[in-house]
C-alpha cells in the first residue's frame, strides 16, 4: 500500500483549500480509506467545523480521533508544529493538511531554518509517505504565484497538483496562469504553470457550487455526504432537512468534484486496487446490507460520519468495470445507471 501525505494549500485566503479539502477527504473516506485529517488553522478552522465530531447537542468534541473526525493544531505556533511529525505514530495511510492561507513558509520551521521543509519531507519518505502538494488558487496574479513559490520551496521530490477553482470564473478565466492570446493580445504562460508542467503536475478544474446551496452546508456545518442523506444527522441539524433542490444541486457537485478527481487518484492517496462499498445494479438492491453497513468501519464510528443511500451511486472513475456485481469499482460515472433506482433523497 502506498502512503501518502497531502498538503492543501494557497498563499491567499478564500481561495477554496478547505472546500478541495472537505471534498477529497469525504470522497476518500466514503471508498473506506483511513485518512488522519487534520485543521492547521486552530479551534476555528473550516475542515474541523465541517468535518469534525460533534457530541448529541451538536457540539465538536474537543479531542477527537483524527481518522474518525478531525484534529485541529495552529501552524503558526511553535509548539503545535510538531504535530505535522507526531502525526505519524499511528502510522495512517494517508496523512491530509489544511493549511490556513500565507502559511506555506511555516512547514520549514518544524526540522528547517527558512521556507524549504527538506528534512520534514525527508522524515516523511523515510517512513514510507510520498508527498502531495495541492495548490487551489483563482484566476489573481497573487493566487496564482502561488504555484511558482511552492515549486521553489519543495522542489521536485513532492508531486504538485494544481486545482482551479470555477466558483470563481471559468477555466479560460485564468489568463494570469494559462496565458492569452486573443484579439491582438498576448499574456505569455506564468512561470509557475511552466515549472508545474515540467514537474509532471497535474491540473485540475474543480466545479463550482451554486452559493445558495452551499450557504445550506454553513446553517448546520453538513458535510456533502450529509446534506444529501436520506435522514438528516441529528447532531449536525437537529433532524431539519435540506431544500430538496439544494440537496440534489449539492449531489451533483459531489459527483462532478468525484470525477474531476480521476486523473489524480494515484497522488490523493486512493487505493488502486480498493472497490467501492456501493451495490452496482437494481438487482442486488433487494439484498444489499443497509447503507450504515455497507461503510467500511473508519467512516462508520461517529454517525455524523454516516454515508447517505442518496450518494451511494457515486464516487469515482472506474478503470475497468466488471458485469453487475455485488460491487461496483469505484466510480462516479456508474451514477447515470443508479439514479434510477435510488431513492429520492427526502421523503
Amino acid at each position: 500500500m502506498n502512503k501518502r501525505v497531502i498538503f492543501v494549500c494557497s498563499q491567499k485566503g478564500g481561495a477554496g483549500k478547505t472546500t478541495f479539502a472537505r471534498g477529497l477527504l469525504e470522497a476518500l473516506r466514503y471508498e473506506g480509506h483511513t485518512v488522519a485529517a487534520y485543521d492547521a488553522d486552530g479551534p476555528v478552522g473550516q475542515l474541523l467545523q465541517y468535518e469534525g465530531l460533534r457530541d448529541r447537542k451538536g457540539r465538536l468534541i474537543p479531542r477527537q480521533d483524527p481518522q474518525q473526525g478531525c484534529g485541529h493544531f495552529d501552524i503558526r505556533e511553535a509548539d503545535d508544529r510538531d504535530l505535522l511529525l507526531n502525526a505519524l505514530a499511528g502510522d495512517p495511510p494517508v496523512l491530509l493538511f489544511d493549511l490556513p492561507g500565507g502559511v506555506v513558509g511555516e512547514l520549514g520551521k518544524v526540522l528547517d531554518e527558512g521556507d524549504s521543509p527538506q528534512g520534514l519531507f525527508d522524515e516523511y519518505r523515510e517512513r514510507g509517505y510520498a508527498i502531495t502538494i495541492v495548490v487551489v488558487m483563482t484566476p489573481v496574479k497573487a493566487s496564482v504565484r502561488t504555484v511558482q513559490h511552492s515549486i521553489e520551496s519543495f522542489g521536485d521530490a513532492v508531486d504538485y497538483l494544481v486545482v482551479k477553482n470555477l466558483a470563481y470564473g471559468a477555466p479560460d478565466a485564468f489568463i494570469n496562469f494559462d496565458g492569452c492570446d486573443q484579439d491582438g493580445v498576448h499574456l505569455p504562460v506564468s512561470v509557475g504553470k511552466r515549472r508545474l508542467l515540467d514537474q509532471g503536475g497535474l491540473i485540475l478544474d474543480m466545479p463550482a457550487l451554486d452559493p445558495r446551496s452551499y450557504a445550506w452546508l454553513d446553517v448546520d456545518d453538513l458535510g456533502f455526504t450529509e446534506a444529501i442523506a436520506a435522514q438528516p444527522s441529528p447532531s449536525r441539524s437537529g433532524g431539519r432537512r435540506l431544500p430538496v433542490a439544494d440537496q440534489t444541486r449539492i449531489k451533483k457537485w459531489f459527483l462532478d468534484f468525484d470525477r474531476m478527481l480521476a486523473p489524480a487518484r494515484h497522488l490523493l492517496g486512493f487505493q488502486p486496487a480498493q472497490t467501492a462499498p456501493v451495490q452496482a445494479a437494481p438487482t442486488t438492491a433487494k439484498t444489499a446490507p443497509a447503507p450504515t453497513q455497507t461503510v467500511p468501519a473508519p467512516a462508520q464510528a461517529a454517525p455524523a460520519r454516516t454515508v447517505p443511500a442518496s450518494v451511494q451511486a457515486a464516487p469515482t472513475t472506474a478503470k475497468t468495470v466488471p458485469a453487475p456485481a455485488k460491487t461496483a469499482p469505484v466510480s462516479v460515472q456508474a451514477a447515470p445507471t443508479t439514479t434510477k433506482t435510488a431513492p429520492a433523497p427526502v421523503s
